[in-house]
């Protein structure tokens, strides 16, 4: 050994690094560090939901958007962003409040977040007068700068802001204009319109705000509402034609499924969603979707699939990342990776998954053949019925089961044991290559995230071809351990770069861990947008609520798979004869 390695491993080099090594970027909190996530929000779900995603979820703040920026066309103010601030702001935050003191009866169906509400919703409360000039939200246009104006922009309502072609701001087309008047026709009548309070700086009582919510209130988007028809076409006609009858497509599924499970509530996170569209089978009762629907039905169950999918890489992610730090004095020093494969190993020879699942069978190991855990499963869970036929479920082992057990911080041996497990049932279900070709319709979500990304069908192509040449369980978690969690949240992290969101490191044959949180959660499935946006159209009554029923619009809906078009045209018409020579 030379002086200069005599010395390092006296000071502890070798494992640590010199110890005045700094980082050279700030550590960040960060989020989706596989990259899973962006592959079914940026990629799969803008296929299955164009236009309507978790930031744009109420219909009716489309109409209220196109009415304030009417309104600001109508008067004699510069068209600039400053002077569009200074006139919408107000109208906003009162709208804010409008939505939080509504007394409509109907108002305890809306879900989802009202634009404001974390800065308003203690005002609105507490307070009988409402200052025009409150400090709603930090963004300086509000919801309409933040989340509406793009997906108005591509419904066709506006076009935005551009100089070189002569838009100083951002303006309504005829469509939107149309749209804006119906609005308008709703609110006419309430003193805030009539008698421009938003545009003052006296406040505004409590029942002048009352007032406008019961005919302007996100909630009030009825029957008898002027702009329903004309949402209703939008979102169903509106934008590019592809993407309109995508949408219609899923929203017509969800009305189908919706229709299953009717003792439940489909709340929350799409936890009763989620289960519904895999295994078509929620507390005993079965969702056979209609053939007009069967499609899309694949089609979200394979969403869901990618979502147990991602949920696996993205738990062996984390149990590495706490495990290593765990062996690596909270990250102070570096962890061979021999030692690192090693301790899987251990784990895995003691781990107790079918004692603690009360399942019959001895336990695998490390030397278990991943065929044999493969056949072990399938003792218990059924995996024989077709891409487009209810799957039975498991207690204990089906893929929620799964997901569920370990859905938590409890970073044991079984855990490795149930996400391998959780991937083989995937395999079985959508991945060997008889079910690849069934799936040939769907063969672009299924290799969505391939290149940079994990894309099922190429993982599960590797993951055949390693089973028939015998890998083990041992083997097989090396694998993916390696190329599928250490490389790839290596890629992504240094991707992310000057924000360094590493939770660890290869470092040679060693591998570095940081002492920040590793977060698992499946990715949003949009469900809440989609069912509130199904719900606000007058479609179903509220599927927060059990024994939820469709409308007779949609029904006409479901079983027709359209609605007549045409509305938003003709709203439309009188300003497109204006706008002509």
């Amino acid at each position: 050994m030379t002086d200069s390695q005599d010395q390092a491993s006296t000071w502890g080099w070798a494992r640590t690094g010199p110890v005045w090594g700094a980082q050279v970027f700030p550590p960040r909190g960060g989020q989706d560090h596989l990259g899973l996530g962006s592959v079914s929000s940026d990629r799969i779900l803008p296929k299955l939901s164009p236009g309507i995603n978790v930031l744009t979820i109420h219909p009716r703040y489309w109409s209220f958007y196109a009415f304030v920026l009417d309104e600001f066309w109508a008067r004699e103010l510069p068209r600039t962003k400053a002077a569009f601030r200074d006139f919408y702001r107000p109208w906003e935050a009162l709208f804010a409040f409008a939505c939080q003191v509504c007394e409509a009866p109907e108002h305890g169906t809306i879900t989802g977040n009202i634009v404001g509400s974390r800065r308003t919703a203690g005002p609105a409360v507490a307070d009988d007068e409402f200052d025009p000039r409150f400090d709603y939200i930090k963004e300086p246009l509000g919801g309409y700068g933040l989340y509406y104006a793009s997906v108005m922009q591509e419904a066709g309502l506006l076009t935005r802001r551009d100089p070189a072609v002569g838009f100083a701001f951002d303006a309504l087309t005829p469509s939107g204009r149309g749209l804006a008047d119906a609005y308008r026709e709703a609110v006419r009548h309430t003193r805030l319109y009539a008698d421009g309070l938003p545009l003052g700086e006296a406040p505004v009582s409590r029942q002048t705000l009352v007032e406008f919510a019961a005919a302007g209130c996100l909630c009030q988007l009825r029957a008898e509402a002027a702009d329903l028809p004309l949402l209703q076409d939008m979102f169903l006609h509106a934008g590019d034609p592809q993407a309109a009858a995508q949408r219609r497509a899923t929203l017509r599924f969800l009305l189908d499924a919706c229709r299953t499970a009717q003792a439940e509530k489909m709340s929350g996170n799409g936890d009763l969603f989620r289960q519904l569209i895999y295994f078509r089978v929620v507390d005993g009762d079965r969702y056979t979707p209609l053939d007009a629907t069967a499609a899309f039905a694949r089609r979200w169950r394979l969403y869901q699939a990618r979502e147990y999918f991602a949920f696996a890489f993205n738990r062996l992610w984390a149990w590495l990342v706490r495990r290593g730090l765990d062996v690596s004095d909270d990250g102070l020093i570096a962890v061979p990776l021999d030692e690192i494969w090693q301790m899987i190993n251990e784990e895995l020879d003691g781990n107790e998954v079918a004692i603690q699942l009360g399942i019959s069978g001895s336990n695998p190991n490390a030397a278990t053949l991943g065929q044999e855990l493969g056949e072990w499963l399938t003792q218990h869970v059924d995996v024989t019925p077709g891409v487009d036929e209810l799957w039975p479920r498991h207690d204990q082992l089906d893929e929620h089961a799964l997901y569920s057990w370990c859905n938590n911080m409890e970073d044991d041996a079984e855990t490795l044991v149930a996400m391998l497990a959780l991937l083989l049932l995937l395999y079985y279900r959508v991945g060997r290559p008889g079910r690849l070709a069934d799936l040939t319709a769907d063969r672009d979500i299924l290799s969505e995230g391939e290149g940079q990304r994990l894309g099922m069908a190429g993982f599960f192509g590797q993951f055949h071809r390693r089973l028939l040449a015998g890998d083990t369980v041992s083997g097989l978690l090396r694998w993916i351990m390696a190329d599928c969690v250490i490389e790839q949240h290596e890629r992504v992290a240094t991707a992310k770069l000057p924000e360094d969101t590493f939770r660890l490191r290869r470092m040679g044959e060693a591998v570095r861990f940081f002492a920040k949180d590793a977060p698992v959660a499946f990715n949003d499935s949009r469900f809440l947008a989609l069912s509130t946006v199904a719900h606000e159209l007058d479609l179903v009554s509220s599927l927060a609520r059990p024994d939820r029923r469709l409308t007779a619009t949609g029904r006409a809906f479901v079983e027709l798979g359209d609605l007549p078009a045409g509305a938003l045209e003709r709203a439309a018409a009188p300003y497109q004869q204006q706008e002509e020579p």
